[in-house]
């Protein structure tokens, strides 16, 4: 059995494949536990000629009933346990991906990859400047002098709303293997964080499913501020009135190009 530490974990979806293996899920079982002592009599007695010392073990045990919740880990373990024996369809390891190994993948393979990982461009900027934000109001309160002027504080109000808007929503995560090559794109929700997101970059393992592949000439772009806009049925004068290039500015464009997969995280782990 590995011992792994949980950076990341989608309970959610690991008791959705219990379920389905089983047939059911649960968090608690019972279990009977037996103990036993041992009770030692000594004695000394003499028949005839004979004499010596004797002694007789009484055994006794007892059952005792618990009731343990089955962690999270444990969960786990039998979801990777069951994608190893499945021979057909079962767990794929890579620490890269030739483009052999990335045709041979389809939607809906399970994948255990060693990969770096990086959240998008925005979230790095948006929370680098929450940050310098939090710095300078200590350092207000200290010196009692204005650290940011007004253009700086319009700045980081600004990037502090576009933080806020995409609060509460799924994060966008690139996982990349050490030659750089065929990217994951995933979306992280962050109620399923088990450490600090400062502690989560770096070098992991990643369990995941495959949503789908993007081919090469092909490319998906992370947090769009005007996605949500661009959604909206409009109808042709109101369209005419939009700007044309809603794209994010040049800072801000996180653009991943293929080939690269788009997977749904279920673990990640050291």
């Amino acid at each position: 059995m590995r011992l792994r530490n949980f950076l990341y974990l989608n309970i959610k979806v690991i008791e959705d494949y219990i379920a389905a293996i089983d047939g059911y899920t649960y968090d608690e079982e019972s279990q009977a536990i037996v103990t036993g002592k041992e009770n030692t009599l000594a004695g000394k007695g003499a028949i005839g000629l004979a004499s010596g010392n004797g002694s007789h073990i009484d055994k006794q045990s007892e059952e005792v009933k618990r009731s343990v919740r089955i962690s999270d880990a444990a969960k786990f373990e039998k979801i990777y346990k069951y994608l190893q024996s499945n021979e057909e369809d079962g767990l794929k390891y890579y620490e890269f991906l030739s483009d052999s190994d990335y045709n041979d993948l389809y939607r809906d393979d399970f994948l255990e990859v060693l990969v770096t990982a990086r959240f998008s461009k925005m979230k790095v900027l948006t929370d680098s400047v929450k940050k310098i934000a939090e710095l300078a109001e200590v350092f207000e309160t200290i010196t009692d002098q204005q650290i940011l002027d007004k253009k700086a504080t319009e700045a980081v109000n600004g990037f502090s709303a576009l933080g806020q808007m995409k609060s509460g929503k799924e994060i966008a995560c690139v996982f990349e293997f050490e030659d750089g090559n065929h990217p994951l794109v995933a979306y992280l929700d962050e109620k399923y964080f088990r450490c600090e997101q400062d502690s989560f970059v770096g070098q992991a393992y990643l369990l995941c499913k495959i949503i789908r592949k993007i081919s090469k000439g092909q490319s998906i772009k992370l947090d769009e501020i005007f996605d949500d806009i661009k959604k909206i049925p409009l109808n042709r004068a109101q369209r005419r009135k939009m700007p044309k290039n809603m794209d994010n500015p040049v800072e801000l464009r996180d653009v991943i190009k293929g080939p690269a997969l788009v997977v749904l995280p279920i673990a990640v782990y050291q």
